[in-house]
């Protein structure tokens, strides 16, 4: 008997998918395959969609989340031996190994990787930090709970930052700017180590090495970023050094510039604790949400403006909660999804 074992349709496509992939099949096992394909428009979808996947792996084999995964389903099929695929006596083991570790990988993709039209997008869940290598060799990481899209051609390379924070390594390639919108701000650099972080009323840029240029998209183009310092309206580039961040507000026009700061300094928490000095209560609870699972923190108009610092453990909501209502004047009132912070001023 030649062909595949009783399996279901999913997991028959996901190992066909693995021998097409292997290298050129045999003319039985090729006959074979269209036996099992004849006349059934749900396996060729199955097929295809396996192929899919393990093109789209190809492609991407140098991210480091997908290395692991490409070896173990690689291996799998190879211990599977070629001869299970013309013999009716096939181990099921080594068939079920393979398929689990494509299964695994399908998975894997679907949560980190989906292709549009304008190129790949990534994506971390809560309290979940990746980095992914670029097809030049940039390096994107990603904070938790936070959504980029990449798009390079010959001539430029794209990142759009949907939310949440970003720090990137960019390959040198003069020819080719590296650009990162986010907020109305687009930050270009040709070879460069820089953050960017997507918050509900700014976008903030934090330069670790080399030079960025940081402007605004408006409807009459795109201006240089404006900055106050020293009581000068001036442009970004001619502030922005190597251990500054800028601060640009999602309405108005200009920005601000201080020292990097210890949560834009890191790849995002550390040890499973994150530290703010200074920090606006708005932009904390934004950070402390990017990690907590549970009850997520909601802070009224009255208490946003509130400046914490300290280190904190992400994840704990509550904690950090209590910890504010013990030093500010503030109160807390919890339901089953948010728990919300209001100065004592206003009423809850």
């Amino acid at each position: 008997m030649t062909g595949i074992p009783p399996t279901s349709d999913r997991d028959a496509a996901i190992a066909w998918c693995l021998r097409l992939r292997e290298g050129d099949m045999p003319p039985h096992a090729a006959e074979a395959l269209e036996l099992w394909l004849a006349g059934n428009e749900e396996r060729r979808d199955h097929l295809d969609a396996a192929l899919a996947v393990w093109d789209a792996v190809e492609q991407e084999a140098d991210a480091p989340e997908l290395l692991a995964l490409r070896r173990e389903a690689l291996g799998a099929i190879h211990r599977a031996g070629k001869r299970r695929w013309v013999h009716a006596g096939w181990g099921r083991r080594p068939l079920q190994a393979a398929v689990a570790a494509v299964a695994l990988l399908s998975v894997s993709l679907g949560t980190v990787l989906w292709r549009g039209q304008d190129g790949e997008q990534y994506r971390t869940g809560i309290g979940e930090r990746r980095v992914i290598v670029l097809a030049d060799g940039s390096r994107l990481s990603l904070d938790a709970d936070s959504q980029a899209s990449v798009a390079f051609t010959s001539q430029r390379r794209t990142i759009v930052l949907d939310r949440g924070r970003a720090r990137f390594k960019v390959a040198k390639d003069p020819l080719r700017p590296f650009a990162v919108h986010s907020g109305g701000s687009v930050v270009v650099a040709t070879g460069t180590e820089f953050s960017v972080e997507r918050l509900a009323r700014e976008v903030r840029v934090a330069l670790f090495e080399g030079r960025i240029a940081v402007l605004r998209d408006t409807d009459h183009g795109r201006s240089s970023e404006m900055v106050r310092r020293d009581g000068h309206i001036v442009t970004a580039e001619r502030v922005l050094t190597p251990g500054l961040e800028l601060r640009m507000p999602t309405v108005g026009n200009v920005g601000n510039v201080g020292a990097v700061r210890p949560a834009a300094a890191s790849e995002g928490m550390e040890d499973g604790q994150i530290s703010f000095e200074r920090e606006t209560l708005a932009v904390a609870a934004e950070r402390m949400n990017r990690y907590a699972a549970g009850r997520r923190l909601d802070i009224a108009p009255s208490a946003v403006n509130i400046r914490v610092s300290g280190i904190f453990n992400v994840g704990d909501n509550e904690a950090f909660a209590q910890a504010v209502a013990a030093t500010f004047p503030v109160r807390v009132a919890s339901d089953r999804d948010t728990i919300t912070i209001t100065g004592v001023h206003s009423p809850i």
